[in-house]
Parts: structure tokens; sequence; C-alpha cells
């Protein structure tokens, strides 16, 4: 069996002003426990998965461990590291801190998932680190059903694309450690900023393959979504 050490990088530093809340949106609570708890048990319950890093921000250290770590009997070991002013910038903590982890002798793997995708299951997470070991770098997606317009600056419609090949992006965006770091270290050098971790491979000039996604595997981030995820529960 091919042998890899797999850490999971749950990315949680953001404000969550789309939401309209008091509380940020990670620490919102779907049922009596919070969003983030919920996301940190996915990876919790996964037996490939090795250690879990959560990345916050600085000053939300000790709410977290008080309020989303010791409540829960976490099985694995979870790293909390201070996030960045832009996500880019978190989920290169996050990886800072697994490369102090790892055992030189194993490949590894990083899972970064965003903190706020609680209904992510089992299924899609082993199949991207399948994928992921084969090709070096795997997305979960979903293939677009609706029409879709590109809009001009005046909201008129521009034209209508293709869907044909067309994907809405989920995480977790799961790659080989050292090929993550090499992307983190072009896009620097090159100033480049993505909207996801696989824009950067993309940029790189590797190739990313994806995994079917999952239409409940919805990110909370405004109050429409807070309600969806209740729904959710019900079924997941």
């Amino acid at each position: 069996m091919h042998q890899s050490q797999n850490f999971a990088i749950i990315v949680a530093a953001g404000m969550g002003l789309r939401m309209g809340s008091k509380t940020k949106k990670q620490y919102l609570y779907l049922d009596k426990i919070p969003i983030l708890a919920r996301t940190i048990m996915a990876f919790d319950t996964c037996d490939q998965v090795r250690e879990i890093v959560l990345v916050i921000p600085e000053q939300d250290q000790e709410y977290c461990k008080k309020y989303i770590i010791d409540p829960f009997d976490f099985a694995k070991k979870i790293h909390l590291v201070e996030g960045g002013k832009e996500r880019q910038d978190s989920v290169l903590n996050g990886l800072k801190r697994v490369r102090d982890r790892i055992n030189p002798d194993k490949e590894a793997i990083v899972l970064i998932h965003d903190g706020v995708r609680p209904f992510i299951n089992q299924n899609i997470i082993k199949e991207c680190i399948q994928k992921t070991i084969e090709y070096g770098a795997c997305i979960p997606a979903v293939k677009i059903t609706d029409t879709v317009k590109q809009v001009c600056p005046d909201s008129s419609i521009q034209k209508t694309l293709s869907r044909q090949f067309l994907y809405t992006a989920q995480t977790p965006q799961t790659f080989k450690l050292d090929l993550i770091m090499r992307a983190f270290d072009y896009a620097i050098k090159t100033s480049f900023s993505g909207t996801d971790d696989a824009s950067l491979i993309e940029h790189l000039g590797d190739k990313v393959v994806i995994v079917s996604g999952s239409k409940m595997n919805i990110k909370i981030t405004t109050q429409e979504d807070l309600v969806l995820g209740k729904h959710l529960l019900k079924s997941f």
C-alpha cells in the first residue's frame, strides 16, 4: 500500500462579514454544535487523516480552545495556527506548520478545507487523497446545471457560456505537500493571488484533477446558507 502522511488544514481565519452577525460565521451553532466543530469532526473521524491544523484569527485562540476544542472529544492532535491578512496567507501559515510536523521519509499530503463547510463526507475526503497520490493535486467539484451568463459592467448580458465543461470548485483541495509549497513560492515570486488553492497549482503550470463533489458540501457564508444548513442536518 502507498504510504503517505495526510494532514487536514482547516481554514477559519475569516471575519465572516457577509453573514451580518456579531458572531463570526465559523462559531455560529448548527443544532447546538458550532459549525467549525462539525467541520473538524469530519476530519477527526477519518482514519486516513493523521493530524489537523486549525487556522484561526490570533485573538480567537482562547475562544477556540474553550468552545470549539475542549467540549468535544476529538481523537486527533489539533494544532492552532494564527491566520494571515488574506486567505492565501492563512493557508501558507498552515502549510508551514504541517512542514514542521512531517516525517521526511514519507510523502506528505495536505487537505485544505474551508472551516464553514461542515457537510463534507468521508467518501470525498478519501477519494481526494487517493487521486492526489496518483496525480499530485485534486479538488472536489460539482458540474454546473444552471445556465451561466457573462455580464457587462452595466448589468446587461454579454453572452451565454457553455456549461459543458464548467464546474464549481469545493474543498478539501488536496495536494502533495512539496507541490503546493512550490506553487506558493512561485505565487509569492510572481505576486499572484488566487481565488482558491488549486489556482496556484494552475499558475505554476501543473495539472489539477477533479472528483465529484456534493451539492450538500455547501459553504455557509450568509444567513440563507445557515437556514439551508439547518435543513441539511436532517438528512446528513
